[in-house]
């Protein structure tokens, strides 16, 4: 199923923002998780890799406005826990993750694919191969590759710039952990949100925001409850969407520890704040979210599912602090990626 978040009429939600229902509409070919996510400029919105209890390089593209999948440029080889970004030039980015060899192959390689191309093309690979990290774009069209898995947890930022095709380091986040939602927020900012740390069972609520015009990370508002395989997504009001993932049950048996979640929390950049609003219908975790126009979609995530709310508060969107290089700049269709 996919679903569709939209106001319902004669109901109003925390400050007097319209309440919402979600609604189903066209589901992937197939369930999947361990996907990644990324919307062209034209807002369609294409959805990679990932695993349908076996590993795929299926691409489906996404129409917003019939409503439908349709097959797209496949990748070369099956891909999963790779991340996914629209660059400044327009083109979306398949980003590290695991492939042919099993669970011990971390990923530098990068793919490209030109939106209305039949094909993906390499451009230059990470300096660090990973799975499990997550990718945002920012608003100077850089590309940022956040944490994940080489064997050990990461604390790694790599920052890829598609008008050279270079990468560089950043300062590593305070917190290494995978399976965090990372997004590019309104202010120039990247944010990383929950996620796993070192320790097993160490499902995180830690938030931390990395400036490009400071080269530091800051350590933020944690989330309202400690979450891991989520995906978060910029929206259209300006406000970050942490969508899906697991949270931990100590009571449960073990192995059985994480439990899937339908909870959406929304970030206010502008007062560091968090809100909760309506949940999913069905929990996605290893799943992907992106934005297109006024509406967020989670697509998949160990289920075919598909489900957009539609956003229709309006709120004042924070300027850049002075300084930052990212400021005056037009950001990408979809300002924030997500992978896992």
């Amino acid at each position: 199923m996919a679903q569709i978040l939209s106001p319902v009429a004669g109901a109003a939600g925390r400050g007097g923002r319209p309440a919402v229902e979600w609604r189903a509409e066209d589901p992937l070919s197939s369930p999947r998780y361990a996907l990644a996510a990324a919307t062209a400029p034209d807002g369609s919105i294409f959805a990679i890799g990932g695993s349908d209890n076996s590993k795929t390089g299926v691409v489906e593209v996404y129409s917003p406005r019939t409503r439908q999948w349709k097959a797209g440029p496949s990748l070369p080889h099956w891909r999963y826990r790779h991340a996914a970004a629209t660059g400044g030039d327009g083109r979306i980015y398949a980003i590290g993750g695991g492939s042919p060899g099993g669970e011990g192959v971390f990923l530098r390689s990068v793919l490209a694919l030109t939106p209305g191309d039949d094909h993906w093309v390499p451009v230059a690979p990470m300096p660090t191969g990973r799975q499990l990290l997550a990718a945002a774009a920012g608003t100077d069209g850089r590309i940022y590759a956040v944490g994940g898995r080489y064997y050990d947890v990461l604390a790694t930022l790599e920052i890829y710039d598609p008008t050279v095709d270079r990468w560089a380091t950043g300062a590593p986040m305070p917190a290494p952990r995978y399976g965090m939602g990372v997004a590019g927020g309104p202010d120039g900012r990247i944010y990383a949100i929950g996620g796993q740390g070192a320790r097993v069972g160490s499902i995180l609520d830690v938030v931390e925001a990395y400036s490009p015009a400071t080269g530091a990370w800051t350590t933020l508002a944690p989330l309202p409850r400690p979450r891991a395989g989520v995906e978060a997504t910029t929206g259209p009001d300006g406000r970050i969407y942490v969508i899906g993932g697991c949270e931990l049950d100590l009571e449960a048996p073990p192995g059985e520890q994480c439990v899937f979640t339908t909870r959406v929390d929304v970030y206010s950049p502008d007062t560091d704040t968090w809100e909760t609003v309506t949940g999913t219908t069905i929990a996605h975790s290893e799943g992907a979210v992106v934005t297109s126009g006024r509406r967020i979609y989670a697509i998949g995530g160990h289920t075919a599912a598909v489900e957009s709310m539609r956003v229709t508060a309006r709120r004042r969107v924070p300027q850049p602090p002075v300084g930052d290089s990212s400021r005056n700049l037009q950001p990408p269709p979809d300002a924030s990626r997500t992978g896992r």
